[in-house]
């Protein structure tokens, strides 16, 4: 059977030669197209991600040790974080429906996960969660790295053809120098025996200056290099990072009612601070969701399936 004389085969990208026994369509689909992760590794990380955050909101221990803006801090963030929860579930559906921008909302979102808990995970004084911290981590991660490395950048790269890359490109490329420069600037200003003033607890290092400059910032730089340069590759790192931006942006805008409610809007330092961050964050993440709306609305149509079946083969 020659693959003109079989759709399935020729959809599939296989040749069936004569003399070769087929399995039925449904199976032989079934075992070569790529499939997101189980509805049970969402179920549970959101699980996880709720308890987590819970405790972080209702305890009044749960982020001792630490300054009351970074407690404020991360409680806004908790907040942010467990509103994400029913859209994690929703779009992780969505992506093993076989929707592209729901299995790029999913994949931004993990990434999002992974990089609060990684905070939490080595920046907060031990709670009674911590192993709750580590195991978000894992799963988010896991989740962030096999969304991006089985993608099938062959099968979606027409979807793309209308995506506003320049304008995706500005923004992380702006975003990324711009938050390097801004933490770079207090770490090479106290070198090399004075200590910045978001120095954390028992004098480490910033847990923000490390994942920001060796991850976030990166793979935001990264991003925008191959969305200027046309790789195919770039939109799909692109749409995760705006997606990661615009939660990010979120999450630091709602630090600001969490510091009134303490009262920090006292310190005329740390009131100047709410104010430029809020300015700043607002008009981040107003870009991010404009261009994710703009994306969705230009992504064209996948009519294969989106993922390879193995981190390791380019065979779906």
């Amino acid at each position: 059977m020659t693959n003109a004389s079989n759709p399935a085969a020729v959809h599939l990208g296989r040749s069936v030669t004569h003399g070769q026994v087929e399995a039925p369509q449904g199976q032989q689909a079934a075992h070569n197209l790529g499939r997101p992760l189980r509805a049970a590794h969402s179920a549970c990380l959101g699980g996880l991600v709720i308890v987590a955050t819970v405790y972080g909101l209702v305890a009044g221990d749960a982020y001792r040790l630490v300054s009351e803006m970074t407690r404020q801090t991360w409680r806004a963030q908790d907040a942010v974080t467990l509103l994400l929860v029913p859209v994690l579930l929703w779009s992780s559906r969505r992506a093993r429906a076989g929707s592209l921008s729901g299995h790029l909302l999913t994949t931004g979102i993990v990434l999002w996960l992974a990089y609060c808990y990684a905070h939490l995970s080595i920046g907060a004084p031990l709670n009674p969660i911590f192993l709750v911290y580590v195991a978000i981590l894992a799963l988010a991660g896991f989740a962030a790295l096999d969304g991006l490395v089985r993608i099938d950048m062959t099968a979606i790269s027409p979807a793309f053809g209308r995506a506003p890359w320049r304008g995706a490109a500005w923004l992380l490329t702006v975003g990324g120098i711009g938050t390097g420069a801004l933490w770079l600037s207090e770490i090479v200003g106290a070198w090399p025996n004075g200590l910045p003033p978001n120095i954390h607890l028992s004098q480490l290092p910033n847990p923000t200056w490390v994942l920001d400059l060796a991850w976030i910032i990166p793979m935001s730089l990264g991003a925008a290099l191959l969305l200027w340069r046309r790789r195919p590759t770039g939109p799909v790192v692109a749409a995760v990072m705006v997606v990661f931006l615009l939660v990010l942006s979120a999450s630091m805008v709602s630090v600001t009612p969490f510091a009134w409610a303490a009262g920090l809007q006292t310190d005329p330092a740390v009131r100047t601070q709410l104010i430029v961050f809020t300015v700043l964050f607002t008009i981040l993440g107003a870009v991010a969701a404009w261009l994710l709306g703009v994306g969705q609305r230009r992504l064209g149509p996948v009519t294969s399936s989106l993922l390879h079946s193995g981190w390791w083969s380019a065979v779906r």
